[in-house]
């Protein structure tokens, strides 16, 4: 109701405030999702075959549970690489590991071979299979690294610069497989430069447009004149983060 209230006084305070289209738009850099699967479907089926691929091209155990998880028993990578120089893979999973974070949410090259370069760890990745953990790659042109629950586990250096990249799931863990894992979500978000105007008040915003206060990017929900007190983190019936 509140909501409705503020968009409701910012059309009757257009008429009355001599208000300043939103101009000036900067560059500002948001994270786009490039990849999304929650792993959604009937049990039994196979995952989504645009998304995803056995990785060593034979028949093997990857299957939905109809619970909104993949349960896997095979290595599966995605169909596609990722070009893009900058980015973040995360997946959410269940399944005892001895060690080898960088094997249950690992890299292939576009070849689909394992990459060159050197390992440096960072710190214990052992986790039992309770639970279900977030593992995550950061990756530059340089660098990957990983981590665990928020923890960094390992780093990577890459031989080959900026090379393009492939996700894959894998059930190895140190030279030996467990009894299989299930498979949460994995989404990859890859950062891009948009145009974003500074919000301000008495300022005419449009639906859809960008803007950006303290440093974050939120995209305009309703069309209205911006008042003092209206600012983006405070209004979420007009603003939604981008």
């Amino acid at each position: 109701m509140r909501g409705r209230a503020l968009i409701a006084a910012a059309v009757m305070v257009a008429g009355a405030v001599a208000a300043t289209p939103a101009t000036g738009a900067e560059a500002a850099t948001v994270n786009r999702t490039v990849l999304s699967d929650g792993f959604s479907g009937a049990g039994g089926d196979r995952p989504d075959g645009d998304v995803w691929t056995l990785a060593d091209g034979r028949r093997g155990i990857a299957v939905l549970d109809g619970d909104g998880r993949l349960a896997l028993g095979s290595a599966l990578r995605t169909t596609k690489t990722f070009p893009q120089q900058y980015g973040r893979a995360e997946a959410r999973i269940q399944g005892r590991r001895t060690d080898g974070a960088w094997r249950a949410l690992g890299v292939l090259d576009a070849q689909g071979g394992v990459p060159a370069g050197s390992l440096e760890t960072l710190g214990p990745d052992r986790v039992d299979g309770d639970d279900f953990h977030t593992y995550a790659v950061d990756w530059t042109p340089t660098t990957l690294t990983w981590s665990l629950d928020g923890r960094a586990v390992l780093r990577f250096t890459r031989a080959a610069k900026g090379e393009p990249l492939m996700f894959v799931l894998n059930m190895a863990s140190g030279g030996y497989y467990s009894n299989g894992m299930l498979v949460d979500w994995v989404t990859v978000r890859t950062p891009v430069q948009v145009d974003a105007a500074k919000w301000k008040a008495y300022t005419a915003y449009k639906p859809g447009q960008l803007v950006e206060y303290k440093k974050v990017i939120y995209r305009v929900r309703e069309a209205h004149t911006s008042l003092p007190g209206w600012q983006p983190d405070l209004v979420p019936a007009l603003f939604a983060k981008a």
